[in-house]
């Protein structure tokens, strides 16, 4: 089976060393000093939190709600805030040179201007409180875990100082800490138990693939930003995976940050293939057999299920 993971990418180790708070795996960028002091972050009433467990949406989701506040307008899309993740430093393409500080992105967003839309990994436990005291919107993005795995270890197969394993190796870490955010059932199920609450959306990958006009007016009406037919059918247009690849080509080359929407440290694609059912390539019958059980076991009763293909 053809597991097409790009290029080598030699960068600095000591600039990719995984470390643990609280038990939970998190990249070198994201300090636990840090996730402490985010603690008493302030949030708005106007902000929305895009929430994600890694390479389930994250971008996807990000651009469509930019689109819904701008109308549908790519130029009018506010991307100051889109930068980075709420925890992460600054990472740009120098950020492995080790002369050149961290600068911590939700410093920055603190000075920015409402209506703010964030993005972040952080599991549930580690999420600021503040944002459930001002009843700021959070929507969550899962992905079925099949996609989500294949598409991690696509991310981040051949970065030779990640001491990347093989597949099994890589899947074998989904449900446990070593999973970068945490186990991702323990980080999907927890915030599939808040789908109730007012200031709260759950979304699935799948579904924005197969219903993409349904998921922009959900998203649309949620935020209390409603749109016409014709803007969401334009938005729908625009965020077609084939889309979202030119407008972010066309910002690498109009801004001179512009690789920080499309690119993590300016070299690795957040936009891959964009489809579902992307495991078959990766998965041998056994394994997924395996998988199938395990996810069984960890979904349990919760009633969350997902679409694989």
């Amino acid at each position: 089976m053809a597991q097409d993971i790009g290029p080598e990418v030699v960068i600095s180790p000591s600039r990719t060393v995984f470390q643990v708070h609280k038990g939970v795996t998190l990249p070198n960028h994201v300090l636990p000093e840090v996730i402490e002091d985010l603690q008493s972050f302030k949030f708005r009433p106007d902000d929305i939190i895009i929430v994600t467990s890694p390479k389930s949406g994250t971008h996807w989701v990000s651009e469509t709600t930019g689109l819904i506040m701008a109308y549908g307008v790519w130029e009018n899309v506010k991307r100051d805030t889109l930068k980075n993740h709420l925890e992460f430093a600054l990472i740009n393409k120098d950020v492995f040179d080790e002369s050149i500080p961290f600068v911590w992105f939700y410093k920055q967003l603190d000075k920015m201007p409402s209506p703010r839309i964030m993005f972040t990994h952080l599991p549930l436990e580690f999420l600021p409180p503040g944002v459930f005291d001002v009843k700021a919107k959070i929507i969550y993005c899962a992905r079925n875990p099949k996609d989500t795995v294949t598409s991690m270890f696509r991310f981040v197969g051949h970065v030779t100082e990640l001491q990347c394993k093989s597949f099994p190796e890589f899947y074998g870490e989904f449900f446990t800490d070593q999973w970068l955010f945490g186990a991702w059932d323990r980080h999907v199920l927890s915030y599939w138990n808040l789908k109730n609450e007012d200031n709260f959306l759950f979304l699935k990958y799948e579904d924005m693939k197969k219903t993409p006009g349904k998921i922009v007016t959900q998203i649309s009406e949620f935020i209390d930003h409603p749109v016409s037919d014709d803007v969401r059918d334009v938005i729908v247009e625009k965020t077609s995976i084939d889309k979202i690849k030119k407008e972010m080509k066309r910002l690498e080359k109009a801004q001179e940050e512009g690789y920080l929407f499309s690119k993590a440290f300016g070299r690795f694609s957040y936009y891959q293939k964009g489809v579902i059912g992307d495991w078959k390539n990766y998965f041998t019958v056994a394994q997924s057999d395996e998988f199938d059980k395990e996810i069984h076991k960890r979904l349990g009763e919760s009633g969350l299920e997902f679409d694989y293909e």
